[in-house]
C-alpha cells in the first residue's frame, strides 16, 4: 500500500493530476549534517542491487531528461518509502547537457529521503561511460549486445576494470531488445551459455538478457528462458523495454534475479501528454500558466513511477536499505575519521 504524506514537507501524488500545487516544496535545503551523514545519493552500488536480490524486489530505473521529471519520480518514490534509480541515456545527456544534467540529478538525490542510484544507460560511444564516470555515476552500462560475443566480452571487461576501481557497478547487455533503429532494431534472444560466459569472464556486475521485451512496445516475457539464464549466472539481472513488459510476467521476474527494470517510453509519453492536458488548465489565483502545465505533468509522472514502484516491490524497502547504507557509512568514519562536509 502506498505510505501516506507524513507531514507538510512531503508532497504526495495528487490523484487528478490537475490538483498539484507546490511540487517543488518536496525538497528542502540540505542541512551541513545531513550532507555529511546521510545523503542517499548512493555510492555502494552493489550493496543497493544486493539488498534488492536478497528481498526479491526490483528497482524501476526511470529515465529522465530535466529537473521536473527527476522531481516526479523522487517525489514517488518517497510517497511509496522506496529506493529508486534515475538514468539518463546518451540522447537526453547531450540535450541537458553533460555539466548540467549529471549534477543536477546527484543534487535532488542527495535531498531525497530515500536511497537513489543514478545509473548512465545506453551510451552512444564507450568514451561517453568514461565521461559519467568523472561526473559521479555510480552505475554504468556498456552497450554491446549488438556486437559479436568475443567483441561484448572483451568491451565489458575494459569497462568493468575500470569501473570498478572508482567504485562504480557495470550493466553489459547481451542479446538485441528492439525498438529502436539500424542494428538495434531488430530483436535477437540472449541464450544461457553466452550469458555465463559474459558474466563469469567480464566481472560486470548486472546483466540485461534480452529475454521478450522490447524498447517502448507490449511484450511477454521468455520466462523459461530467464529463468535458465537465472540458474547459471551468479548475480542480478536486468530487464530492458520494462514500460511494456506484462505484470505477470514483471511479478514472476522478482523471483529470477531481477533487480532493475528500465522504464522510458511510460515516463516520455506521460510527460508529453500531461503538458497538453495542463496547457488547457485555468491557472487558479496567481500561478503562473507554465507551473499549472508542468505541476500537472509532474504529478501524472509521479502516478506513473508510483505503480511501477509497487508493482516490482520496492514499496517500503527504503527504510531497510538506508540502514544498511548508513550502517556501512558508519564503518568507513570509525576507520578513516570524519569526510568533510
Amino acid at each position: 500500500m502506498p505510505r501516506p504524506v507524513q507531514n507538510s514537507n512531503e508532497v504526495g501524488v495528487s490523484r487528478s493530476g490537475s490538483d498539484a500545487p507546490g511540487f517543488t516544496a518536496a525538497f528542502s535545503p540540505i542541512t551541513a549534517a545531513r550532507k555529511t551523514y546521510q545523503t542517499m545519493y548512493v555510492t555502494k552500488p552493489r550493496l543497493f542491487f544486493d539488498h534488492a536480490l536478497q528481498n526479491h524486489f526490483a528497482v524501476p530505473s526511470f529515465n529522465v531528461c530535466n529537473l521536473e521529471m527527476a522531481r516526479a519520480v523522487i517525489v514517488a518514490a518517497e510517497s511509496e518509502d522506496a529506493p529508486v534509480m534515475l538514468q539518463s541515456y546518451f540522447g537526453d545527456l547531450y540535450y541537458g547537457g553533460l555539466d548540467v544534467l549529471p549534477p543536477l540529478l546527484r543534487l535532488l538525490a542527495e535531498q531525497a529521503r530515500v536511497p537513489v542510484l543514478v545509473h548512465q544507460d545506453h551510451p552512444d560511444k564507450d568514451d561517453l561511460i568514461l565521461q559519467t564516470l568523472r561526473r559521479g555515476y555510480y552505475s554504468v552500462m556498456y552497450d554491446g549486445g549488438h556486437l559479436p560475443l568475443e567483441d561484448n566480452i572483451k568491451g565489458a571487461a575494459y569497462i568493468a576494470k575500470i569501473a570498478h576501481a572508482m567504485g562504480a557497478a557495470v550493466e553489459a547487455e547481451l542479446g538485441l531488445f528492439g525498438g529502436g533503429e539500424g542494428s538495434h532494431a531488430r530483436v535477437e534472444k540472449a541464450s544461457a551459455d553466452e550469458s555465463r560466459r559474459l558474466v563469469e569472464e567480464t566481472g560486470i556486475d548486472t546483466l540485461a538478457p534480452a529475454v521478450g521485451s522490447v524498447h517502448g512496445g507490449s511484450s511477454r516475457l521468455d520466462l523459461p528462458l530467464l529463468e535458465a539464464i537465472a540458474g547459471v549466472t551468479p548475480g542480478a539481472l536486468v530487464l530492458h523495454g520494462g514500460s511494456g513488459i506484462h505484470p505477470d510476467d514483471l511479478r514472476e521476474a522478482l523471483q529470477l534475479n531481477v533487480v532493475k527494470v528500465n522504464i522510458g517510453a511510460d515516463v516520455f509519453r506521460t510527460w508529453v501528454a500531461g503538458l497538453q492536458e495542463g496547457a488547457s488548465l485555468k491557472p487558479r489565483g496567481e500561478e503562473p500558466p507554465h507551473h499549472v502545465m508542468m505541476n500537472h505533468a509532474s504529478a501524472k509522472v509521479s502516478e506513473v513511477a508510483r505503480r511501477k514502484l509497487s508493482l516490482m516491490g520496492a514499496s517500503g524497502q527504503a527504510n531497510p536499505l538506508r540502514q544498511k547504507l548508513q550502517e556501512q557509512r558508519a564503518d568507513l568514519l570509525a576507520t578513516s575519521g570524519p569526510l568533510p562536509v
